[in-house]
């Protein structure tokens, strides 16, 4: 009798494995065709310190199999394990990204199959971040059939939306949350996975194109980072004699700077390269730094009787230094 229920038990495990291993339809006349529809609902925020984003992602996908058509002259609903579906994941996708939608399957009476979803949460995307604050970067949500190769799974468009007049069966809301960017543009195209070479799954993605709004940063980045430098620059005014005040006002544009840096760098990830920003921050730092050693050299000027040369190198120093940060400014931003 126990042999008897072991060997039942098996062949019932068998069955239930060989339902959620079942083939595609029609997997002898070529690739399934997945109908797809995507919808930005809206974009809540870009992080380029954690090079993610927020955003809110709406899916539609349908395809037919005429092995589910039925006569009940409603829709039925499956789970997941109970049919055959593409197991769609976004790879991008973050362990915060919430599902808002029950994992069903809705099947008409024709065998048409229809999975909803939508996506709720931060997505990875790396950045090219060499440009910034000045700099534009590509998103994108990217579908992916896994287990299955481009010449398995094809997505197209979805036609239905596409006759409501979405082109390319999707879009992005026109008023969304995002407020330090603008997004410029966007495409939805196939674009095959490559998990590892010789693995290639067949894949569907959503891409826009976004610009970095640089009035914050004009404002409250820039700005006074320039006038930082500026105040280091008040040294070659002042005479040589009073040298306390000169290295005050020299030490004290040093430190405000540093702690402005730190401040700024909060904003970045650490990076293997230089921004255009740090290269401003890099040059800002020099003068500032080289200004502090003028003031050394013209106190021990003063110190050995020679004021005239002093008062003569501060004069030179206030149109070199001016000039230099021009100069580097217009070849870091141009």
């Amino acid at each position: 009798m126990l042999a008897g229920l072991f060997a039942a038990s098996i062949q019932l495990a068998h069955s239930s494995e060989t339902l959620t291993l079942i083939d595609r339809p029609a997997a002898d006349s070529g690739p399934t065709e997945i109908s797809a529809g995507i919808w930005v609902v809206d974009i809540n925020s870009i992080d380029s310190a954690q090079q993610s984003f927020v955003a809110d992602v709406a899916v539609a996908l349908h395809w037919k199999d005429s092995r589910l058509a039925h006569t009940s002259g409603g829709v039925v609903h499956y789970g997941l394990e109970q049919i055959w579906h593409p197991r769609v994941v976004i790879v991008n996708e973050t362990n915060s990204v919430i599902r808002m939608l029950p994992e069903t399957f809705d099947v008409e009476a024709d065998g048409t199959v229809l999975y909803r979803q939508r996506y709720v949460g931060s997505f990875t995307q790396p950045l090219r971040l060499q440009s910034f604050p000045f700099d534009k970067q590509d998103f994108r949500v990217h579908l992916v059939a896994i287990r299955y190769s481009p010449n398995e799974i094809k997505f197209v468009p979805d036609q239905a939306w596409v006759d409501v007049g979405l082109k390319q069966a999707g879009g992005i809301a026109q008023s969304i949350t995002l407020l330090d960017w603008t997004v410029d543009k966007w495409d939805i195209k196939t674009l095959p996975y490559t998990l590892a070479p010789g693995l290639i799954y067949s894949g569907y993605v959503f891409e826009f194109t976004a610009s970095r709004k640089v009035e914050h940063y004009i404002l409250k980045v820039i700005l006074p980072l320039i006038l930082i430098v500026m105040m280091s620059w008040a040294v070659f005014w002042i005479d040589p004699a009073t040298s306390n005040s000169q290295i005050s006002i020299a030490v004290t544009s040093m430190l405000t700077l540093i702690a402005y840096r730190f401040a700024v760098d909060s904003q970045l990830p650490r990076l293997p390269y230089m921004t255009r920003l740090d290269g401003l921050f890099l040059t800002s730092t020099l003068l500032v730094f080289f200004s502090l050693i003028e003031v050394l050299v013209t106190t021990i000027l003063d110190n050995k009787q020679q004021t005239e040369r002093a008062k003569k190198i501060d004069r030179y120093c206030r149109a070199i230094f001016p000039a230099i940060f021009a100069v580097a400014s217009i070849a870091i931003f141009a």
